[in-house]
């Protein structure tokens, strides 16, 4: 579902530091490792279900715009060192209200046993009929009511990934080359719904940004590559793009046993895009867990669909 994004939902940097978290007494680092570790729920979750790729990225975006406005002192979704199942309600009904929103649907019983079993780090799912369950299933239909408040039932919302699609209409190179360096800016597209990027940039500055990326990590020639495109969305947004491409590569600190990157200098052996399957279908990945894989590709769409999450996709 994609529309015009509203004004109300973009922020200022300065506004980060305001937050009602922080308000409550949460400090910046913490927050942002919140947010951080919240998404990747979703995602967890997400693939569990085998969500499209535009669902989980709605509900990513529900869940950052709802701590926008919400503390997460009082709506918190994870103990500090154990995943229980009364902290992840937020996420959860996240998660439950973008497959509805996105027509990508799953069996509410379904969805209800997928955050337990993943909240709980269970191999096997829990028993519909347990108590576990059936708090699980309270608290989302409670918390939906909730987030729907804090959206102002806002649901319309726009991605990055129909304007990376768009853009490789002009790309005059080899297509095989072509569609590699399409596979790693999706990749990085992916990967940017663990910052707050869809706060403060608008899908299609997200989207030049990822692509600016990976481009850098190709050795891609874009003016070469795009021609007279590249130029006119490129430079009149210069500074945004770069900023945005900052936050994308920040973003990897946050994971263990990862090494900060400068963008001009891409070490050569670290190229991502290798996990995806012979066919060029995304592969599951889930987020980065090593130096060598800096780009992992969720479950989702394929980068040569010529849409922007098209919901008859969702199984």
């Amino acid at each position: 579902m994609t529309s015009t994004a509203d004004s109300q939902w973009y922020y200022q940097k300065e506004e980060f530091y305001g937050t009602p978290s922080q308000i409550s007494g949460l400090s910046f680092p913490v927050e942002k490792e919140s947010r951080h570790k919240g998404i990747a729920f979703i995602m967890m979750v997400g693939m569990h279900l085998k969500l499209p790729q535009l669902t989980m990225a709605t509900a990513a975006l529900f869940f950052q715009r709802f701590y926008m406005r919400r503390s997460f002192k009082d709506y918190k979704y994870y103990a500090s060192t154990t995943w229980e199942p009364e902290f992840l309600d937020v996420a959860a009904t996240c998660i439950y209200l973008a497959s509805k929103t996105e027509e990508s649907t799953r069996k509410f019983k379904d969805i209800v046993i997928a955050c337990a079993q993943k909240a709980a780090k269970k191999d096997t799912p829990i028993d519909d009929q347990s108590k576990e369950f059936r708090v699980w299933k309270d608290t989302i239909i409670y918390t939906e009511e909730l987030l729907l408040e804090t959206l102002c039932f806002d649901l319309s919302v726009e991605h990055p990934y129909h304007f990376l699609l768009n853009m490789f209409g002009n790309y005059t190179k080899d297509p095989q080359r072509g569609r590699k360096l399409k596979q790693v800016a999706w990749a990085f597209v992916n990967d940017s719904l663990r910052t707050t990027l869809c706060l403060t940039k608008s899908p299609k500055i997200v989207a030049m940004a990822a692509l600016f990326v990976a481009g850098k990590y190709l050795d891609e020639n874009m003016m070469e590559s795009f021609g007279e495109s590249w130029r006119e969305s490129y430079e009149p947004h210069e500074r945004e793009v770069h900023e945005a491409a900052g936050e994308i590569m920040d973003s990897y600190l946050m994971t263990s046993n990862r090494n900060g990157r400068s963008l001009d200098k891409m070490p050569p052996g670290s190229k991502p895009g290798s996990e995806y399957q012979e066919n060029g279908t995304p592969s599951y990945g889930g987020y980065l867990n090593s130096p060598a894989k800096l780009a992992t590709p969720v479950y989702g769409m394929d980068p040569d669909r010529p849409t922007n999450g098209d919901r008859s996709m969702a199984p």
